[in-house]
């Protein structure tokens, strides 16, 4: 049978869920943070018009977010749980360093992509969201001393890894603007508006295909300024 649509799943009472989370999380990072000078604490917050603020629980309205914030002389960080699209996440680091990346990312990094839970949106049953604070907890622990010695090779590939995903996406966007104004250009090419084709089309001069590119000379040569 085939897996009903994200958007047709059932989801449990917020509050539930909220609930849930802090109970699994708190338990379950709590041999992370057993060892002497380690500290864990929790916070709830939601989006009002004055800006996000701590709520109760049973309190919240619109889009919240539920963090457990852990901190051990090796590695410090947190795991959080809502947003719009009730997402589990955690982020983490040397605790003697200031940067943070995805636990997934530190995993992708150290060859251990399988260690951690992936597809972490749309948590909205108890049961899975207990099942990826597990996955998360357990895979910090395993995890925890490479994170720690925060090997520069380590590091850079996470770097690397990240620009590649900006790229990827700074283009998509480049392509989604390319599109817009090519389609833009043809109407106003049409209308005989050369002015406007050129200034739609120069932007991308670089990346134009041949029917473009003819199109915007033939735009300069005819426009009026």
């Amino acid at each position: 049978m085939a897996k009903p649509p994200r958007a047709a799943q059932v989801r449990e009472p917020i509050t539930t869920l909220v609930s849930a989370f802090l109970a699994s999380a708190t338990s379950e990072f709590a041999s992370l943070v057993a060892e002497r000078d380690a500290r864990w604490a929790i916070r709830v917050e939601h989006a009002t018009r004055a800006g996000i603020v701590p709520v109760a629980p049973e309190n919240i309205a619109g889009f919240f977010w539920v963090t457990g914030a852990f901190e051990t002389p090796q590695v410090s960080g947190e795991i959080t749980f809502g947003d719009r699209e009730f997402y589990i996440n955690t982020v983490l680091g040397p605790t003697s360093g200031a940067e943070r990346y995805g636990l997934w990312e530190w995993a992708d990094a150290l060859g251990r992509p399988e260690v951690v839970p992936r597809q972490t949106d749309f948590v909205l049953t108890s049961d899975r969201l207990e099942r990826i604070v597990s996955g998360m907890a357990h895979a910090t622990l395993y995890l925890r001393d490479d994170i720690a010695r925060s090997d520069p090779a380590v590091v850079e590939r996470m770097e690397r890894a990240r620009r590649e995903v900006q790229a990827v996406f700074q283009k998509r966007l480049a392509d989604d603007d390319h599109r817009r104004a090519s389609a833009a250009a043809a109407e106003a090419f049409g209308a005989r508006d050369f002015g406007r084709v050129v200034r739609l089309l120069s932007p991308f001069e670089t990346v134009l295909t041949a029917a473009e590119r003819k199109k915007l000379l033939y735009a300069r040569t005819h426009s009026k300024g």
